[in-house]
């Protein structure tokens, strides 16, 4: 893959799953799904202990499975 391309998905793209997200803010995979909900895109936690809960004001999945289309 080329840059061009990877700047291309990245510019087209508004909705993520950030998988293994952790609800303590001093997690990485909390502070990166924070830091790109603060840039506008869709963020959705995956997390299977946390599944069920609203995180960041999305309902967090246990799998990515889960996710409706």
């Amino acid at each position: 893959m080329i840059d061009a391309e990877i700047r291309k998905i990245l510019s087209e793209t508004r909705v993520v799953a950030v998988v293994g997200y952790s609800a303590n803010p001093d997690r990485p995979s909390h502070y990166v799904a924070a830091f790109l909900k603060s840039r506008g895109l869709r963020v959705i936690p995956v997390n299977p202990g946390l599944a069920g809960q609203t995180q960041l004001g999305e309902r967090v999945y246990g799998a990515l499975s889960e996710i409706p289309p």
